[in-house]
């Protein structure tokens, strides 16, 4: 994210801040990013299930446990939010449609559960037995079913980029190439400028260059997630450079933190609006106004939280080439100190070297004899 700046001044991170607001209010990201990590995900994921839970997952992060990989967990977002569209869909004009749907959710199901099956069962990531179930407990990286089901269905909301179906992104590429090839017919005629307004208001909505999500808190926690990933990602943060900083700041626990507030706060949200579209007395709705409006100054501290992240990441990555450099002189100490070493060595090298041409010249002159 080029536009963000590392700088120390408030002015500059007040910019920081609102950059990240703005996005979030937007819903969308520039560009298109990698999707979370797995351990991105299930920090996020642990923001959404009990405390007891919780505090399992941090625990299996810093006595580097993982769950079961599935090739990606907003892959499985991507095939949940499939399964629960076909499953929306109304049939009741369309009767003859009802199965095909019924089958192709049946399907997406059938792959969901899968998945399920490799998260929660894995024999190869939990304990299988009650002695070894015991001592996890002990450790306190021990999962009950319930808890692995649990995070699973945590782990089925990890933040992705809105996904279109076959049809829609079919019917988005001919819209794509349509816009193309008018804006080339009409460059250089008395109607270019129209046509370009036109051809924007179209992108506006078709545009598949940056990243979209279905709301601002998903927008967050990916925004959240992608930072935790470039800082862990990075060389300079693992290198000695940055040993000091890495124990100030828990990584996993930063993005759990993040998400349980998220996900706490887009409940009450969720749940105000409810009450707003429910009611009809005028006190009421002054109170829902006002609710609302504390709630937006909680929403503008989380954005300055995960603005923090990113700013992190942002200043850890520029900081590369430092850290090489930092690296490059302590190895080059170390390679002195070796070399002393080889030097100082030299003379019994030598000696032993003597020693073997002895012990060689002996056997030679046994050998004859």
């Amino acid at each position: 994210m080029s536009e963000f700046d590392g700088s120390e001044s408030a002015e500059q991170r007040a910019r920081f801040d609102d950059e990240v607001h703005r996005r979030c209010a937007d819903c969308r990201l520039p560009g298109h990013s990698e999707p979370l990590s797995d351990a991105a995900a299930v920090a996020i994921a642990a923001g959404r299930v009990d405390e007891a839970t919780r505090a399992v997952l941090v625990n299996r992060w810093r006595a580097g446990r993982s769950l079961p990989s599935i090739g990606g967990f907003g892959a499985l977002r991507n095939l949940v939010d499939e399964r629960d569209r076909w499953l929306a869909k109304d049939t009741t004009s369309k009767p003859g449609s009802a199965l095909v749907y019924k089958l192709r959710a049946a399907e997406l199901s059938k792959r969901v559960n899968h998945h399920r099956t490799t998260v929660v069962m894995s024999n190869r990531h939990y304990a299988t037995g009650v002695r070894a179930a015991r001592k996890e407990r002990r450790e306190g990286v021990h999962l009950d079913l319930d808890q692995r089901d649990a995070v699973f269905d945590a782990l089925t909301r990890t933040p992705a980029p809105q996904k279109f179906g076959p049809i829609a992104e079919r019917g988005l590429s001919l819209v794509d190439a349509a816009t193309d090839r008018v804006s080339t017919l009409a460059r250089r005629t008395p109607v270019a400028d129209r046509v370009e307004w036109a051809t924007g208001m179209v992108e506006q909505f078709v545009d598949r260059k940056d990243d979209r999500f279905v709301d601002r808190y998903d927008t967050l926690l990916f925004l959240a997630g992608t930072s935790f990933d470039r800082v862990r990602r990075s060389p300079a943060w693992q290198s000695a450079y940055f040993e000091i900083q890495r124990n100030q700041l828990d990584l996993f626990v930063e993005l759990t933190e993040i998400s349980v507030d998220a996900t706490s706060l887009r409940a009450v949200a969720t749940e105000l609006i409810r009450i707003g579209e429910t009611m009809v007395d005028e006190e009421t709705a002054a109170q829902v106004e006002s609710r609302r409006g504390a709630l937006e100054v909680v929403w503008k501290q989380l954005t300055g939280r995960v603005a923090a992240l990113v700013r992190l990441a942002n200043v850890v990555e520029s900081s590369e080439t430092e850290a090489r450099t930092s690296d490059a002189m302590a190895r080059a100490h170390s390679l002195d100190d070796r070399i002393d070493d080889l030097v100082g060595r030299s003379g019994s090298r030598e000696m032993s070297a003597e020693n073997t041409h002895f012990v060689g010249d002996q056997v030679r002159t046994q050998w004859r004899d």
